[in-house]
């Protein structure tokens, strides 16, 4: 079966199966077992690939101090293993479902921010250096606040060990292809674009909504 959208169907069927399988009915519990590890053999279907999901972001090909900086800082507050697709120019996103989702989301909702702030506050003849260094003062300060809520989070505790799970999945699903190593030096930076950029980087809104939910929901 290569139809994706029947994959999707079958994963969420294997869901609710295994979330049927905790139930204190031992009869019901054992028949909804027994059909989830039926459909994950017909499939070839584990029940990591349940519990994990991979969500792509759009980003650019080239390299960009400031989109790592980003990436990263979302992907710890979602509990996500990220890894850049250098072929595609993407983020990927992995941890348990509605987290790769949220990651995704807001970086995606803050890349987009920063991208819309540098385009009405940088001077058309800016040269290359400034308008990076800008935009990396906007994802700094907004990443300093991402890590601040970020300690608040009612998954906090078990942030750490659900990272750790996600990079082993990733690692035993796909091999990564390591991308050129690229040198940043923070004291290099031009001071003054740098420091304009983190005082914009107060104005962008965390609690912003999505379609779905909240970009950072702290509970």
């Amino acid at each position: 079966m290569n139809n994706e959208n029947e994959i999707l169907k079958i994963k969420f069927k294997i869901k609710k199966l295994l979330a049927l399988s905790k139930s204190n009915n031992e009869n019901e519990a054992y028949i909804a077992l027994k059909k989830a590890n039926l459909f994950m053999s017909q499939y070839n279907i584990n029940e990591d690939s349940i519990i994990f999901e991979s969500v792509h972001s759009k980003a650019t090909k080239t390299y960009m101090p400031w989109h790592v900086l980003l990436s990263n800082t979302i992907a710890w507050l979602y509990s996500c293993y990220k890894y850049r697709d250098c072929e595609f120019g993407t983020y990927v996103f992995t941890g348990k479902e509605i987290n790769a989702f949220m990651a995704s989301e807001m970086f995606t909702y803050l890349y987009n921010s920063i991208k819309r702030i540098a385009r009405k506050s940088i001077p058309k003849n800016a040269k290359y250096k400034y308008r990076q260094h800008f935009k990396y003062g906007i994802a700094d300060r907004i990443c300093d606040r991402i890590a601040e809520l970020g300690k608040s989070c009612s998954w906090a505790p078990q942030r750490n060990d659900d990272v750790f799970e996600a990079e082993i999945y990733i690692k035993k699903s796909i091999t990564i292809r390591q991308s050129q190593r690229h040198s940043f030096d923070r004291y290099k930076l031009n001071k003054k674009a740098f420091n304009k950029g983190v005082l914009l980087g107060n104005n962008v809104p965390l609690l912003r909504q999505t379609k779905y939910t909240p970009v950072l929901q702290i509970t």
